[in-house]
C-alpha cells in the first residue's frame, strides 16, 4: 500500500530516507574496506612476484656492469629501449582488453579468444619490424640492423604474447601459474644472461639469453592458459577489443617516451657512456614508479569487477590516498640510501656519487606519477582509452622538447628534471578529463606529507658520502623500510571482515 499523502511522502518515508542513506553509506564503506584489503593483500602477492624480478635484475646488474664495458652496456640499454617500443606495438593494447572482457559476460571464453588474437597480431607486427629493420634502424642511432638490435625485435614480439597470457592468468587469479611464468622471464633470464656473458661479454649474447628464456616462458604460459579459436561470429568481440586497446598503444608509447626516450637524446648529445651512467641512476630512482606501474596493472581486474560508479570512485580515491601513505617512507628511504645502492651496483668508473641528484629527481617523479596512475585507472575502467592516449601524447612531446633543451645545458640532471615536469603535466591533463566523471579527492594532510617527503629526498642528495654518513644513511633507509612495513600492515587490518550482505552490489535493491 502506498504511503503517499496528498502527493507528499508521509512521516514513515521521511524517516526511512535517512536510514536508507546510512545503510548505503555503511555498505559503501564496507566495500571500500574489503577492496583495499584485496588491493594491498592478495594483489600485493602478484606485485611481490614482479618485485622478485626487479631484485633479480638488481642482483645481476653489478655482475653485468663489471663483465661488460660501458659501451656494451650502453648498447644493451639502447637495444632494450627499441624492444620496449616494439613490445607495446605488438601487444596492441589487448592485454588490458583481455582483463576488461574477462569481467564481462562470457568473460573467460572471450578473454581466451582475445589471447589468440594477440598471438596472431603480435606475430604480424614482429615480421613487419624485422623485414623493415634495415630501413628504420639507422634513424634511431644504430649503424646496422643486426646483432643485439635484431634479437631485441624478436624478444619484443614474444614478450607481447607472454604479457597477454599473464593478463589472463591474473584475471583467473592463478597466483602460482602467474609466478612461474613471471620468474622464468626474469629471474631465470637474468641468470642465463650472466652465464652467457662469462663466455662472451657482448650485448648480443646478453639479449640472446633474454630471448631464449622469453620463448620458454611463453610456451609455459600458453600451456597453462591456452587460447581459444576465434570464430566468424567473434568479429564483434575482436573489434570491441581493438577499439578499446588500440588507443592504449600510443598511450603506452607516450609513457615509454616519458620513461625512456631520454636515453636516445643522451646518446645523441653525450654518448653511450653517459647513457650507461644515466641508466644506472634511473634504474635506482625508477624503482618506486616501476613497482607502482606493476601494482596498477595487477589491480585492474579488481577495478574492472567493481560495478557501481559510486563504489568505484570510493575505492579509487581510497587506494590513491593509501599509495601516498606508502610512498612517503619510500621517497625518503630510497633517496637517503641511494649512494649505498649505487656503489654496489656499479664500479667506481661510473662515478656513482655524481649521480645522486639525478637519482633523487627521478625518485621524486614518483609523486606526480602516482597521481597520474590513479586517474588513469579511473579512465580505463570507464573505457576512456582515447583520453589517456591524447593526454599521454601531449606529455610525451613535451618531454622530448624538454630533453632537447635541458640535456645540452644541464646534462643528466636536465633529463631527470624533464621526466619530473612531464609526469606533472600528464597528471594535470588526465585530472582535467576525469574530475567530471569521478570526482576523486586527496586529503590535504596526505598531500602535505608526500610533498615534505619529496623535499627531504631532494635534500638528501647533498648529504656527504663519508663512511660515517653512509652508516647514518643506512640506518635511515632501514628505518624507512620498517615504517613502510607498518603502514602496509595497517592497510591490511583496517577493520574486521565485512559481512556478505555489506558487500552486495550497491545497485541491488534491499530485500
Amino acid at each position: 500500500m502506498s504511503r503517499l499523502r496528498n502527493g507528499k511522502p508521509g512521516k514513515a518515508d521521511q524517516a526511512a530516507a535517512p536510514a536508507e542513506a546510512v545503510v548505503t553509506g555503511q555498505r559503501l564503506d564496507a566495500t571500500v574496506e574489503h577492496a583495499l584489503r584485496g588491493l594491498f593483500g592478495r594483489d600485493s602477492l602478484y606485485m611481490l612476484t614482479w618485485a622478485l624480478q626487479l631484485l633479480a635484475s638488481a642482483a645481476a646488474t653489478p655482475l653485468i656492469t663489471r663483465i661488460m664495458g660501458t659501451v656494451e652496456f650502453g648498447a644493451v640499454a639502447a637495444a632494450t629501449a627499441i624492444m620496449q617500443v616494439l613490445f607495446v606495438v605488438a601487444g596492441l593494447g589487448l592485454r588490458t582488453a583481455i582483463q576488461r572482457h574477462y569481467a564481462g559476460p562470457d568473460g573467460p571464453a572471450a578473454a581466451a579468444r582475445l589471447l589468440l588474437l594477440t598471438i596472431v597480431l603480435a606475430g604480424v607486427v614482429t615480421v613487419l619490424a624485422d623485414s623493415t629493420g634495415p630501413l628504420w634502424s639507422r634513424y634511431v642511432g644504430f649503424e646496422s640492423y643486426s646483432g643485439a638490435l635484431r634479437v631485441a625485435v624478436y624478444w619484443a614480439g614474444v614478450a607481447a604474447v607472454t604479457n597477454a597470457s599473464l593478463a589472463l592468468l591474473r584475471s583467473q587469479d592463478r597466483l602460482l601459474a602467474f609466478s612461474c611464468v613471471s620468474l622464468l622471464q626474469s629471474v631465470v633470464a637474468a641468470a642465463a644472461g650472466v652465464v652467457l656473458l662469462v663466455a662472451r661479454p657482448t650485448a648480443t649474447m646478453f639479449l640472446l639469453a633474454q630471448l631464449s628464456m622469453q620463448v620458454l616462458a611463453t610456451m609455459v604460459a600458453l600451456f597453462l592458459a591456452p587460447p581459444k579459436l576465434l570464430r566468424p561470429r567473434d568479429r564483434r568481440l575482436a573489434l570491441d577489443a581493438l577499439l578499446y586497446g588500440l588507443p592504449l598503444v600510443p598511450a603506452v608509447l607516450g609513457s615509454f617516451v616519458l620513461a625512456a626516450a631520454d636515453r636516445l637524446v643522451i646518446q645523441a648529445e653525450l654518448g653511450l657512456t653517459a647513457v650507461a651512467r644515466y641508466q644506472v641512476a634511473y634504474n635506482v630512482g625508477n624503482l618506486p614508479m616501476l613497482l607502482l606501474s606493476v601494482l596498477s596493472n595487477v589491480w585492474m581486474p579488481r577495478i574492472f569487477a567493481l560495478k557501481g560508479p559510486a563504489e568505484r570512485d570510493a575505492v579509487l580515491a581510497a587506494s590513491w590516498d593509501a599509495l601516498y601513505r606508502l610512498l612517503t617512507p619510500v621517497l625518503i628511504g630510497l633517496s637517503v640510501g641511494a649512494p649505498l645502492v649505487l656503489r654496489v651496483w656499479v664500479p667506481p668508473s661510473y662515478q656513482p656519487d655524481d649521480l645522486l641528484l639525478v637519482t633523487a629527481v627521478v625518485i621524486v617523479s614518483a609523486v606526480p606519477y602516482t597521481a597520474g596512475l590513479s586517474v588513469t585507472r579511473a579512465l580505463l575502467a570507464e573505457g576512456r582509452t582515447t583520453m589517456i592516449a591524447a593526454a599521454t601524447g601531449v606529455a610525451a612531446v613535451v618531454n622530448i622538447v624538454l630533453n632537447l633543451i635541458l640535456v645540452p645545458r644541464y646534462e643528466l640532471v636536465g633529463s631527470a628534471a624533464a621526466t619530473f615536469l612531464s609526469y606533472g603535466l600528464l597528471y594535470g591533463l588526465l585530472h582535467l578529463r576525469v574530475r567530471a566523471m569521478l570526482p576523486m579527492r586527496n586529503s590535504p594532510r596526505r598531500l602535505a606529507e608526500v610533498a615534505a617527503a619529496a623535499a627531504i629526498a631532494l635534500l638528501a642528495a647533498a648529504l656527504p658520502t663519508t663512511r660515517a654518513f653512509l652508516a647514518l644513511r643506512g640506518v635511515i633507509a632501514i628505518a624507512s623500510l620498517v615504517w613502510f612495513g607498518s603502514i602496509l600492515v595497517q592497510l591490511n587490518h583496517r577493520r574486521s571482515a565485512p559481512s556478505d550482505d555489506a558487500l552486495a552490489p550497491l545497485s541491488d535493491p534491499p530485500t
